[in-house]
């Protein structure tokens, strides 16, 4: 006989409990989600069906709560980077979007569910905060490259050199470890530098690199910045380079022929070590001593020093101005080297390129080189060296003759100038394209890097960044910390007034040329409307000098202007006390009328202007003749390339807009062989645009030091708001 059946008893409803999420790996890699129900012994799947739980002799019946869980599926489906299934309980996680799920959605549903997970699940969800340290191996190669190899470590995990690599260059905050943990970088920033680096070199295929080592010393001042990496070994190549790198100079002392060992000075003789070290390892450089510290000197003293027998020619690319200045040094300091200077017509020309080979020393200019680039380019060897003296002449890379100095063939390449840039970093890009045209990438990349965030953010880490990369590479040193037997140099702004005609003259042009610009920038817009611009303003500042200037029916008398009445006030002064000056306008014109008011004062003078054939018969008579108190100068033509120490009196007539070309105006008096103290006079008409070009100045000049002088200021790019304040 059959047993009784247990009496089927129903037990009384259980309300809901929790919502559960466990968490388990995907099959196909990443999180599965499965959402439940707990109403007491009943799990139900999220929005499932009903179910019954047999227990004890009981059948359990949940009371659903519907409500509640679809609370639950919609906050679940619409938690991104969670993706609902085809079941209303069933999630996943993409294994990319890992980072995400357990950085911003996990920590909500642990503070509003219960959470299931095996502990490797949750211990692979946790986001860690680490910093990622290298540890390098080093060593030189060959041919100017060196090799490292290079292992990354987050606290015991290890990461992979290209998961790193990808998670910087794609943005992502985080990487994942060899055992898959997810280790948020707290490095960012060193880890960004670190990998913008590895771009420049090539991966082996056991992992290791190889790169230019032009970029090592920034590698290296990379290292020692960041706190937790280092370099685990080098090899005794590699040791020798960063001594020399920290050094400037080569480790091997320099034996210096007996003529140059007794004029050369201390720091000279430091920099043709500096230079003779950027040739060792191939890199290029820019000597950016400041004017008057002997640069020509030092540039001819590396090229006695190194050249050998059957080397080819070292090749001067220079302003017309300075030809006959380099040839003249060479024959006074290294008579020994054979020079040829590449001058005259063009057949002339042609037939001189054709012998370099016999020569030393070859000097054309950049004219010369625009014209005969083809010729230099059908040379059967490229030159030993390539040097471009006032190397801003190539600041701005658009130019024919920037160009040309870039497809000049030559195994090592310097530039040399006192400026090396004058309006803002895209004229270092432009320098540094042809010294080592991948050094600081392609100009839009350098934009994007350097150039933007300098000049619209006044970014001063960006700036700092760029000045390390760049200071292995150029050599600035300044009189006052070099030259202690140089006398001083003592600037004074001079304020003049506007004479009466003047005023008149100067109300009326403002009044018109406001108009034409607000005209100009109102229909061109204002980076269109440069030329309107500037032509006001040259009218404006043509007056402040002379009315005569912009009025041809005016005079061209002292009375009519109150800065000309000023400065010939000042030579009327030097010449009675038996001193030189050296006076400087950008304008020939006014040199014009300057140069009748001496006659008229019987005042003796020579003048240099870009007409100026003979600048050195101008030159000499200045120095020799007792009669000749005046040098009058165009600000481009009289700036660089000359040595007028017999003057120590200068003055600017007219402000320019760039301190530096300033400057290398008044260092043709503040330079090697001056005894007496130089004393300038900057005279600038009061209530005028030309105070507003002061201000300017000034911008510039911060910018300049900030790079190169290792202070911690920049400049802004003149906007509209600057030029409308010029007009008031």
């Amino acid at each position: 006989m059959a047993p009784p059946r247990p009496v089927r008893r129903k037990e009384t409803a259980h309300l809901l409990d929790k919502i559960r999420v466990r968490i388990a790996p995907h099959v196909a890699g990443g999180f599965e989600l499965l959402a439940y129900a707990d109403y007491g012994p009943c799990v139900v799947p999220l929005l499932g069906e009903d179910v019954e739980i047999e227990k004890d002799g009981r059948f359990h019946i949940p009371e659903r709560d519907l409500d509640v869980e679809g609370e639950a599926r919609t906050f679940l489906s619409n938690a991104y980077p969670l993706i609902p299934g085809d079941e209303p309980h069933r999630y996943r996680v993409y294994a990319e979007d890992a980072y995400a799920f357990a950085k911003e959605i996990l920590p909500e549903i642990e503070y509003r569910y219960t959470v299931d997970a095996p502990k490797e699940v949750l211990e692979t969800l946790t986001v860690r905060s680490l910093t990622i340290s290298p540890d390098m191996k080093v060593k030189a190669g060959r041919g100017g490259w060196f090799d490292f190899s290079i292992a990354w470590h987050a606290e015991q995990a290890n990461v992979k050199t290209d998961a790193l690599i990808e998670a910087v260059q794609s943005g992502k905050p985080y990487v994942k470890t060899d055992d898959g943990q997810l280790v948020e970088l707290s490095n960012a920033s060193e880890l960004e530098q670190m990998v913008e680096l590895l771009a420049h070199a090539k991966q082996n295929e056991d992992g290791s690199f190889t790169a230019q080592m032009l970029f090592a010393p920034e590698f290296v001042s990379m290292l020692e910045r960041a706190k937790t990496a280092r370099i685990e070994a080098m090899d005794r190549g590699f040791e020798t380079f960063l001594k020399e790198v920290k050094s400037g100079k080569p480790v091997e002392p320099i034996a210096f022929p007996a003529e140059l060992g007794t004029v050369l000075r201390p720091y000279q003789k430091d920099g043709v070590a500096w230079i003779m070290f950027l040739r060792k390892y191939g890199f290029g450089g820019i000597l950016a001593d400041e004017m008057g510290l002997g640069k020509t000197l030092e540039v001819l003293s590396f090229i006695a020093v190194t050249r050998k027998e059957g080397d080819m020619p070292d090749l001067v690319i220079c302003p017309k101005t300075l030809a006959l200045t380099w040839e003249e040094e060479a024959r006074r300091y290294v008579p020994w080297l054979k020079v040829l200077v590449v001058d005259g017509l063009a057949e002339e020309r042609e037939a001189l390129i054709k012998t370099v080979s016999k020569y030393d020393l070859v000097i054309t200019t950049y004219p010369s080189l625009q014209r005969d680039i083809r010729l230099y380019l059908a040379q059967p060897k490229p030159f030993r060296t390539c040097m471009l003296d006032e190397a801003q002449y190539i600041k701005n890379s658009a130019t024919a003759t920037a160009k040309a100095c870039k497809l000049v063939p030559s195994d090592f390449r310097l530039a040399l100038t006192g400026t090396p840039l004058e309006n803002g970093v895209h004229e270092l890009w432009s320098i540094f394209d042809y010294l080592m045209p991948d050094f600081l990438g392609s100009a839009k990349d350098f934009r994007v890097r350097f150039e933007r965030p300098i000049r619209d953010r006044q970014d001063m880490q960006v700036l700092e960044r760029l000045r390390l990369k760049v200071r292995p590479f150029m050599l600035r040193r300044t009189k006052a910390n070099l030259l202690s037997d140089l006398p001083p140099k003592v600037e004074q702004v001079s304020h003049a007034a506007l004479t009466a005609e003047q005023l008149v003259v100067y109300a009326r042009t403002l009044e018109e040329v406001r108009a034409e610009v607000e005209k100009a920038v109102a229909e061109k817009g204002f980076k269109r409307a440069r030329i309107e611009i500037l032509t006001a303003l040259m009218k404006l500042r043509r007056i402040c000098d002379h009315p005569a200037l912009a009025d041809q029916r005016l005079p061209r008398t002292e009375e009519l202007s109150g800065k000309m009445g000023l400065a010939l006030e000042l030579v009327r002064q030097a010449s009675e006390g038996g001193k030189k000056v050296l006076l400087f306008s950008q304008f020939t014109g006014m040199l014009d009328i300057l140069r009748e008011a001496l006659d008229v004062n019987g005042i003796g003078h020579v003048t240099i202007e870009g007409k100026t054939k003979d600048r050195q018969a101008q030159v000499k008579r200045f120095a020799t003749d007792p009669k000749v108190a005046v040098f009058l100068l165009s600000l481009r033509a009289g700036g660089t390339g000359l040595t007028l120490t017999e003057a120590d009196t200068v003055i600017l007539f007219d402000p320019w807009w760039n301190p530096m070309v300033e400057a290398q105006a008044m260092d043709r008096a503040h330079r090697i062989g001056q005894t007496q103290t130089v004393n300038v006079y900057k005279l600038v008409t009061k209530g005028t645009v030309e105070e507003k070009v002061m201000d300017l100045q000034d911008r510039k000049r911060k910018l300049f030091d900030a790079l190169v002088q290792e202070t911690t200021e920049a400049m802004e790019d003149l906007t509209w708001e600057d030029v409308q304040g010029l007009f008031v």
